[in-house]
């Protein structure tokens, strides 16, 4: 499970005046909304008193060392407690406050953090970070007053030195899982050092995008990955996400139909439908997830027919 850690401050900290945000910002209540639905998010009392009531379409966990029941909430007694009880889930979020920060920095894997790019006067400020955390995602967001952007902060977790480089490749791959980039992006660099190969540059070269690497350079890794081994479909997918990363769009479609004759399947039909003109199923009378329009589907595309 993805420990993370969500929030809004300012540039000298300032997360809270007086038990409400000191700004109000609709673009960031938006980004929160959608990050944070659908998962568990865990807040001391205070933050759940100033919000007023849970937020709906989540599983609320309440910090309260007098463990009193909150009509729609969970109650914890500790952050301990509070992770077990979501044990399984794919992501818990942070809520706050400033305690409940400092005490979940050590466990944090991710920081979703926005920069509200004034000093505003408060009396609650968000902890400062430590090395561990790099930022690999920053986003100005035009038209807000006042200005703010979004950032993601992922922890940097040294790697030993090893000489396996298949055992960093599946440290690489489960860290992918996890969508911790940086993490997966060191595994895979370090796996390349030691033998390089086609599979290994190609998610290199997506990690690197998604870690605000050089595009250019992981574009030409990508590439010539799929030069090297070009009957491997999972080089056409990562050649392809790269170059949607990169902004290249009608490049990536053309990777990702290369790819699906190269013997792809499942995965790159659905980048395909996902950026691009998205066709009727095959047999119209059954949903689109229907095994036998999956089926067809690629069998269609194989043979240059869809």
């Amino acid at each position: 499970m993805i420990i993370s850690m969500i929030a809004a401050m300012s540039e000298n900290r300032v997360i809270g005046s007086g038990g409400k945000l000191p700004w109000n910002i609709p673009a960031d209540m938006a980004r929160f909304k959608a990050l944070t639905m659908g998962h568990v998010v865990v807040m001391g009392r205070k933050t759940f008193e100033s919000i007023g009531h849970p937020l709906p379409g989540r599983t609320n966990i309440v910090l309260s060392r007098s463990k009193t029941a909150i009509e729609g909430c969970v109650v914890a007694g500790s952050l301990e407690e509070a992770i077990n009880a979501a044990d399984g889930e794919e992501e818990l979020f942070i809520l706050g406050g400033a305690n409940v920060f400092r005490e979940a920095l050590p466990l944090a894997h991710r920081i979703y953090l926005t920069i509200v790019h004034q000093n505003l006067d408060g009396d609650v400020f968000f902890p400062e970070l430590p090395d561990t955390f790099l930022e690999i995602r920053r986003e100005a967001l035009p038209g807000t007053t006042p200005a703010c952007s979004f950032t993601i902060q992922e922890k940097v977790e040294p790697l030993p030195l090893s000489g396996d480089a298949d055992a960093l490749v599946r440290k690489g791959q489960a860290a992918l899982k996890r969508e911790l980039h940086y993490l997966a992006r060191s595994c895979f660099q370090q796996a390349s050092a030691l033998r390089e190969t086609p599979e290994t540059s190609s998610f290199l070269a997506f990690c690197m995008v998604k870690s605000s690497g050089d595009i250019p350079a992981a574009l030409d890794l990508a590439r010539g990955a799929v030069e090297q081994e070009p009957h491997n479909p999972l080089l056409y997918l990562n050649l392809g996400r790269v170059q949607i990363l990169a902004g290249q769009k009608e490049a990536a479609l053309d990777t990702f139909r290369r790819g699906i004759k190269a013997g792809g399947g499942a995965e790159l039909i659905a980048e395909l439908e996902r950026y691009g003109t998205r066709r009727p199923p095959p047999i119209k009378s059954l949903s689109r997830g229907h095994f036998l329009n999956k089926y067809l589907g690629i069998l269609l595309y194989r043979l240059g027919l869809r």
